[in-house]
């Protein structure tokens, strides 16, 4: 009882302090100029992340000192209650920098958003022994395994794709078990970050600084309060955030993660797109010497570009805010809705990846240079697109079949 008391009394002061001091509760114009502020120092460290395939320690530490890893934590362990899109805007501000970090960022920050969904158990063992503590994920299900065991489960398997594990202080972690009528049913399980072994596969071409490792475990107790049916999730409004202030936790889990890496996608995007602008205005033709900020097919190229980065942008702002609008109306989303939703961010994903090739295919042979960021953001687009979530020919089809009546394929859809 004496430890429940002080953790009632340290919330119920944070929340008091956060009430009086609007600087614990900044707008959301705040933390975007404050994400904005970082661009030209990540986009400096750019190369040196990629070589060190992980995010430096700094770039970590200057995203707390800039308050952003505290955004839709909620309000009583001294977060930011935002809306949705608010994780996304800061993290194409990001992207604009440096999109390995802009990744990262977007994976552990969605994790305040996500945690709420557990039983409150869950919140107050992970916040109430850390409020600072970086959550990170990968939510490949069929590499887990759950034995059900007294009180728990017994937790086994080996996952690809940790982003941010070097950061991580807990990971939320894909997995199946057991259904008699359906076979096996997918599950959601967060386990300490130190209780994983982390093997060092990620050497790759693109997005290298993400560090997305393998992590393993075998017969990991895991107490039931930190293991999620992600069904739960599918309309929205899963029990226990009704009580939660912000509407973003009423939001469903599936149709909004691909909008969540649509964020650092623009960003690179944008980053792209400003690098070429910016050396147009003094570039000239190695074989001719004119300006190639005045020939037409340059220019047509420009608008292009901008163009799709606009449609992506808006295509996932109107999202967010159309399910923003729902909950506001008490509504909950359609099979159909959720599968829109879905279908858009996949379409802004390709319109983002065919600007920086626009960009890219008329950069000329110094593109192929390393020390062009260029060269960088190309890869690195390319790498963010093979996202299961963002791919095209996935989401597409998934649609198609809602579309003209037949049952989705994704059975959390």
């Amino acid at each position: 009882m004496a430890v429940n008391a002080v953790r009632a009394s340290w919330r119920e002061k944070v929340v008091t302090e956060t009430n009086k001091n609007s600087k614990l509760q900044p707008s959301r114009k705040e933390l975007i100029e404050r994400a904005a502020a970082l661009v030209p120092v990540l986009r400096e460290r750019s190369i040196k992340t990629e070589e060190l395939r992980r995010i430096p320690d700094e770039n970590i530490a200057d995203l707390k000192d800039a308050g952003l890893w505290r955004i839709l934590r909620p309000e009583c362990y001294g977060g930011y209650i935002t809306d949705f899109g608010a994780m996304v805007d800061v993290s194409i501000e990001l992207g604009r920098g440096c999109a390995s970090t802009a990744w990262v960022y977007i994976n552990l920050i969605s994790h305040n958003w996500m945690l709420p969904l557990w039983p409150r158990e869950a919140m107050e063992e992970i916040w109430d022994e850390n409020p600072d503590a970086l959550i990170g994920s990968t939510l490949v299900f069929p590499s887990g395994n759950l034995k059900s065991v007294d009180g728990g489960y017994h937790f086994s398997g080996r996952w690809p794709y940790a982003s941010g594990i070097d950061a991580s202080d807990w990971m939320m972690l894909g997995s199946m078990i057991p259904n008699e009528k359906e076979g096996k049913e997918p599950r959601i399980v967060v386990v300490r970050a130190s209780e994983l072994e982390v093997i060092d596969t990620w050497f790759v071409s693109g997005l290298a600084g993400t560090g997305s490792k393998d992590v393993a475990c075998e017969n990991l107790f895991v107490p039931n309060y930190r293991v999620l049916n992600p069904a739960l999730t599918r309309e929205g409004y899963t029990p226990g955030t009704e009580n939660l202030d912000g509407d973003a936790y009423s939001f469903p889990l599936v149709p909004f993660i691909p909008h969540l890496n649509m964020g650092p996608i623009i960003g690179i995007a944008i980053g792209a797109y400003e690098d070429f602008i910016n050396k147009l205005q003094s570039q000239t033709s190695v074989y001719n010497r004119s300006r190639l900020a005045e020939h037409t097919t340059i220019q047509l190229k420009i608008a292009e570009a901008g163009v799709l980065i606009d449609t992506a942008k808006l295509l996932v702002r109107e999202n967010w805010m159309e399910a923003h609008q729902f909950i506001k109306n008490g509504d909950r989303s359609s099979v159909s809705d959720r599968a829109r939703w879905r279908r858009d961010a996949a379409y802004a994903c390709k319109c983002c990846v065919d600007a920086v090739d626009l960009i890219h295919g008329v950069s000329g042979a110094t593109a192929n240079y390393l020390d062009n960021i260029l060269q960088l953001r190309h890869r690195d687009i390319h790498a963010a697109a093979h996202q299961i979530h963002l791919s095209w020919d996935i989401n597409a089809p998934e649609f198609g079949r809602v579309a003209v009546g037949l049952t989705p394929t994704n059975p959390l859809l």
